[in-house]
């Protein structure tokens, strides 16, 4: 992949970031998958029946996660970071 490219890498390693390789598939160390189960969690409990209900779960979901929660993630799939 593109990704991968030595070139990329040092350019990115240039400006002061690590880059860590993950393998193709592995959800147990992407923060994503922390994000959609909080955001589904919101969802299920709004038990909404509506487009309209359906539409504002969706946003209080969204505005429920934190950079709090972000960094978090982050450190649980052992992406350690500095905040800026």
């Amino acid at each position: 992949p593109v990704h991968y490219a030595e070139k990329a890498r040092v350019l990115i390693e240039s400006v002061g970031v690590k880059v860590k390789f993950l393998p193709a598939y592995s959800p147990d160390l992407s923060p994503i998958e922390l994000c959609w189960s909080k955001l589904k969690e919101i969802l299920r409990s709004a038990k909404a029946h509506s487009f309209d209900a359906l539409d504002e779960a969706i946003t209080m979901a969204v505005n429920a996660i934190t950079d709090e929660n972000a960094l978090n993630w982050f450190n649980h799939c052992g992406l350690f970071f500095d905040p800026i």
